[in-house]
């Protein structure tokens, strides 16, 4: 049975249990991170235009920029995404496949004592360009794409579990240059 509720369209799968359409979740995250915008028209005709919107952080979320081969040194580079997924709960991340960062989106003042070598917090006075939602890496080949697509709005990764992925790589990686005697 379809129902309709503020305006959106939801299934009833069972008494008193709704399910939003991809659509309907899709929105709601949109939305969520156009709060970030300084201009929210600005950024959804940049996504229209350019895929990624500049997005102010310190207002939904800041962001945890780490380094490509730390990801690929804690994760088996064919599986990041699941491996990401898991290592930090289904938290947002994106990566930049052509600057070679990953961003992973965290609460908004995760700590100002954030000092993980290798990466950087982005925090309020930041701006990032981040992918519309719908760019994930298995529909999309952009330059930018969600590895990790926020699964609702306000839902982000907790720093400390970002920490915990970083050192992981970073523990690999000084492993491998040891090995290869660098």
């Amino acid at each position: 049975m379809v129902m309709r509720e503020a305006g959106r369209s939801t299934l009833d799968v069972e008494a008193g249990m709704l399910v939003h359409s991809r659509a309907d979740h899709e929105l709601d995250v949109t939305e969520w991170l156009l709060r970030a915008a300084d201009d929210p028209a600005r950024a959804r005709a940049e996504w229209q235009t350019m895929d990624v919107a500049l997005l102010r952080c310190g207002v939904q979320f800041s962001a945890i920029r780490v380094p490509a081969d730390v990801v690929f040194a804690a994760a088996d580079r064919a599986r990041v995404d699941e491996y990401l997924a898991a290592a930090l709960h289904g938290g947002p991340v994106f990566v930049d496949r052509q600057s070679g960062w990953y961003y992973c989106l965290v609460p908004a003042d995760p700590s100002t004592t954030w000092r993980v070598p290798d990466t950087a917090c982005l925090l309020a006075g930041s701006y990032l360009g981040v992918p519309h939602p719908s760019i994930d890496s298995r529909r999309y080949l952009a330059r930018s794409f969600w590895c990790v697509s926020p699964e609702r709005s306000e839902a982000v990764c907790q720093a400390d579990a970002v920490a915990q992925m970083v050192n992981v790589g970073r523990f690999r990686l000084a492993a491998m240059k040891e090995t290869d005697g660098g």
